[in-house]
């Protein structure tokens, strides 16, 4: 499939609407057309077109990025009002649409999103029969909440895959015609408006990555591959990566009952045993947790010298700080609900969302309002350039923010608000990085329920779900997030409840969260420093080409394993698990990308021993794991 010419047709262009009750596919080749090219700020070469219509002054303005090194193509879509009156209706906005012809079996392949259940981040495989249609799209406004926003489309000889940029309300629709053609819809999923004079309306970003070949996990190593070279944040040339933190929320009576001198002591603890980043959670604020949101100062009872003095003891000890905020739900009894309740949107009396939250006891912060969100930008790089913030943790636990949104909405104004939200979003979280050159954000959501394109570009999810909430491992859960995660998204973490290898090594990534009280006499500070370090070592892995070495399942009686290869180097690791369940003690994995004449260092971590393999022995090496369950992880290097 040649993505390159996308866009070479005003009739057939990878995207579509309605305007004024008329397809784009008429109206864009009678509009005026303007291009032009410039390189961005990473080098590659973003190409705008502009379609204008002088009637009504609306002007729609694609930029798209084909790249030169990767089959993959990237490109978003703004509709802004340049004249003096309110256009007629703009709607079902399709930021793709476009048809593939196929040949042979087609399979869907995407993957739940977080629901704070034993299916978090499980991929599913739909394969498509002729005339099937498949629809998807998140829970209520929150992008990853019950759908990720990544796909991999298979057919016989290639595919294609594929990621949503849209913080909010997306939908993906693919259909199957009777014979091989497939169609491909994307985009907010609600489109219905007029834009009022100067206003600004954009679509999700779209990214398609043409992959060929039998294998379609090398769609998704290109994914990450391309992720990695340009869509990770980087500070100071080198790529922001989740790292071990301590969050010292669970220890402390969920947050309300933390103050300066537990911090500081436990600060201490933590720098004893190589933990990187020390992390305030809710709670700090006052009102605490969770009636205090919106209310950004820190509570007198516990900071009467504000945040500083904790931020002056991580760095002391060569330790960053994780800072908790939720600036988008506003509590009735916040600051901002009394000072501004005209920056704040309201729900219907009595609506809940969907798992019985009553969101009459919400308010949602309007990051549309230009000059709320300024404001609020304000009020949270103050507060953090003087506690000393490395990285800004972001919360969002409103479940039904798409409700909020459907109210704020006129019948002619259909995604309006949502929209402008959105895009506000963005503009905070890029002018906080720009006040703050050395910040990283982690972004939560009840916990991994805001992951798409445009939010791992700006940030790292450090909670990738609610299920580490329950104060104790879940270590299968841990696995097939990880798993499931790893096929499209590079760089994310969760939290850990336990120092021994099986549940530690089911967590963590590039780095994991220690969440129970290190003080507690029944972890070893042996322990602790060893799997704080393996996972130090481990770390440059994570950043290599991935296979899953097994089926990703829940199931109990089975093994897990998977590998992560830097070809390149020639070199890499695979990991292990033989759960609870399992009859076997051995297993022989089909490792990739090995070459059977090289030779290989072969290393087994749990023993330190390590051997010289011909690589054709290696790829029948023979993994032997004796508990119930267990781990092992070796590491190979190619023997220069």
């Amino acid at each position: 499939m040649d993505l390159s010419s996308l866009f070479e047709d005003a009739g057939n262009l990878p995207f579509s609407f309605e305007y004024h009750g008329k397809k784009s596919s008429e109206l864009l080749p009678a509009w005026v057309k303007t291009e032009w090219s410039e390189c961005d700020y990473k080098g590659r070469l973003v190409n705008t077109i502009n379609y204008t219509d002088d009637a009504s002054g609306i002007v729609v303005t694609c930029e798209y990025i084909a790249y030169k090194e990767y089959p993959a193509i990237d490109w978003v879509v703004y509709f802004r009002n340049n004249g003096t009156n309110d256009t007629p209706i703009i709607e079902n906005i399709k930021a793709l649409d476009i048809n593939i012809l196929t040949q042979g079996n087609v399979i869907l392949h995407h993957s739940h999103g977080s629901s704070s259940t034993i299916t978090d981040f499980l991929p599913i495989e739909d394969i498509m029969a002729p005339n099937d249609d498949i629809a998807i799209s998140p829970n209520y406004g929150r992008s990853s909440d019950g759908s990720l926003p990544f796909f991999n489309l298979e057919w016989e000889g290639e595919g294609l895959t594929g990621a949503i940029g849209w913080t909010g309300q997306w939908m993906l629709n693919v259909k199957r015609d009777e014979a091989n053609k497939v169609s491909m819809a994307a985009g907010q999923q609600f489109t219905h408006m007029k834009l009022h004079p100067k206003e600004m309306i954009r679509t999700p970003r779209i990214l398609l990555i043409n992959w060929l070949g039998s294998d379609r996990i090398s769609g998704h190593n290109l994914m990450r591959r391309i992720i990695l070279d340009y869509y990770t944040p980087e500070i100071d040339g080198r790529h922001v990566v989740p790292q071990i933190n301590m969050n010292t929320w669970f220890t402390y009576d969920t947050g309300n009952a933390v103050n300066e001198s537990n911090q500081i002591e436990t600060i201490k603890e933590m720098a004893k045993i190589g933990v990187e980043n020390y992390w305030l959670d809710a709670g700090w604020f006052e009102g605490g947790w969770p009636d205090g949101a919106g209310n950004w100062v820190p509570r007198s009872d516990g900071f009467p010298n504000g945040l500083q003095p904790l931020g002056d003891a991580a760095a002391s000890r060569n330790m960053g700080f994780v800072l908790w905020f939720e600036p988008e739900r506003v509590t009735p009894n916040s600051r901002v609900a009394k000072e501004h309740p005209e920056w704040v949107h309201h729900i219907k009396s009595g609506d809940t969302a969907p798992c019985g939250q009553d969101l009459t006891q919400n308010m949602l912060f309007n990051l549309g309002i230009p000059e709320a969100r300024e404001w609020l930008t304000d009020v949270l790089a103050d507060c953090m350039i003087e506690a000393g913030v490395t990285i800004y943790r972001q919360d969002f636990n409103i479940f039904g923010a798409l409700r909020f949104w459907e109210d704020a909405d006129a019948p002619d104004r259909v995604g309006a608000a949502e929209n402008h939200h959105i895009q506000g979003l963005y503009k905070m979280w890029d002018e906080l990085r720009e006040r703050i050159p050395n910040l990283a954000i982690d972004n939560c959501a009840s916990g991994g329920r805001r992951i798409d394109l445009e939010m791992i570009s700006r940030s790292y999810p450090l909670w990738q779900s609610d299920t580490q909430c329950c104060g104790s491992a879940v270590q299968i859960q841990d696995q097939v997030q990880n798993a499931g995660l790893n096929l499209y998204v590079p760089l994310h973490a969760a939290g850990v409840w336990d120092f021994d290898p099986y549940t530690w090594r089911s967590v963590a990534t590039t780095g994991t969260t220690l969440c129970m009280d290190i003080c507690d006499k029944k972890f070893s500070k042996k322990d602790m420093r060893k799997m704080i370090s393996e996972t130090k070592m481990l770390r440059e892995y994570h950043l290599g080409d991935y296979y899953p070495l097994t089926d990703i399942c829940s199931d109990e009686d089975v093994w897990m394993a998977w590998q992560f290869d830097i070809p390149e180097e020639g070199k890499g690791m695979a990991v292990f698990f033989r759960r609870s369940e399992s009859r076997y003690s051995a297993y022989q994995p089909k490792l990739r990308n090995i070459d059977p004449k090289s030779t290989y260092i072969v290393k087994r971590l749990d023993d330190d021993k390590e051997k010289k393999m011909k690589g054709k022995d290696l790829l029948k090496i023979n993994i032997e794991i004796d508990e119930m369950p267990g781990s092992r992880i070796i590491l190979y290097n190619k023997a220069r």
